[in-house]
């Protein structure tokens, strides 16, 4: 007696292998889309960081400010309002350059970071005054609470 030999797939080989490829084209969409969260929130961290530093910058400029406790500045504090201390024809005192510094800081803060806030503690350690920075901002693409902070602390000369 012979055997019929068997051509082709049958319904059910067809219908597993279907639920296999959808299987991983949907672990590929789930990867691709941690991908997106994951360089938007490293996208957000970059710019809380160059913030940070750019207010940091500021107050290397402007270090009679820093001392007098000029650059001081708490959470969630209104903006200040600037002394427009900028150009070549501009002519301001230390602590005007001060506050023209942090209302662009915290206007860039808020314009570039969402629900971005900053804030600005000074300590004077006698010969080295310890600056304190921390931006907020909120990541919408956070699987936690989105809330996220960063804190940079720095050292100027007096």
């Amino acid at each position: 007696m012979m055997q019929k030999q068997t051509q082709g797939f049958t319904l059910i080989e067809v219908l597993v292998s279907l639920v296999i490829l959808s299987i991983g084209i949907l672990g590929l969409g789930v990867l691709q889309l941690t991908s997106l969260q994951n360089t938007q929130g490293g996208y957000l961290r970059s710019q809380a960081t160059i913030h940070a530093y750019s207010i940091i910058d500021s107050m290397r400029a402007n270090i009679p400010a820093v001392t007098a406790g000029n650059y001081r500045m708490e959470m969630g504090a209104a903006v200040p309002r600037a002394a427009g201390c900028y150009g070549l024809e501009a002519d301001c005192s230390v602590q005007q350059m001060a506050t023209s510094d942090l209302s662009r800081w915290r206007t860039t803060l808020d314009a570039h970071l969402p629900g971005g806030n900053g804030q600005v503690v000074t300590v004077d350690l006698g010969t080295t005054t310890q600056v304190t920075i921390q931006v907020q901002w909120i990541d919408p693409y956070s699987v936690e609470t989105g809330a996220e902070q960063m804190t940079l602390i720095s050292e100027l000369p007096q």
